[in-house]
């Protein structure tokens, strides 16, 4: 299974505003949640794409064409 099939919709949008150079704090605001939530989900996001870094994140989205 691809992993671009394994994220959630959240967590897309979670790397779309990343993307935008959101911070966490921000994009709990937006999504009213807590910031420890959205921490939560970038370490799942990580997990999920194999990477390390919200750089790496958004490299791999590009190259899964999650994200343009």
């Amino acid at each position: 299974m691809s992993k671009k099939l394994e994220l959630q919709p959240l967590e897309v949008l979670i790397i779309q505003l990343i993307a935008e150079e959101k911070t966490n704090r921000v994009i709990a605001k937006e999504l009213n949640y807590s910031q420890r939530m959205v921490e939560y989900y970038i370490k799942k996001i990580t997990e999920k794409l194999n990477v390390q870094t919200r750089v790496g994140i958004i490299y791999k989205a590009c190259q899964l064409k999650i994200i343009k």
